[in-house]
């Protein structure tokens, strides 16, 4: 069986690496602590586009309310 040797990461990526892994790590936990507090949670994931890759994006969207609560809404008008 062969060896698999991946590309030594540049500076920035391994930088890149550990910070999105934290920020995972942070994520999980808060949604964990939401969704114990009786917090609806609600996770989806939104593309966009970026000057500096031919590929999208895939952003996270978040959002959490409160069950059989509605948002206060003002009667303001745009």
């Amino acid at each position: 069986m062969a060896n698999i040797l991946e590309f030594p990461l540049t500076r920035d990526q391994h930088c890149a690496k550990k910070r999105l892994v934290e920020a995972m790590r942070e994520f999980n936990s808060a949604v964990k602590f939401a969704a114990k507090t009786g917090l609806q949670v609600e996770v989806s994931q939104v593309r966009c586009y970026a000057t500096y890759s031919v590929e999208p994006l895939t952003l996270v969207s978040v959002a959490a309310n409160i069950p059989g609560k509605l948002p206060e809404f003002d009667g303001l008008e745009f």
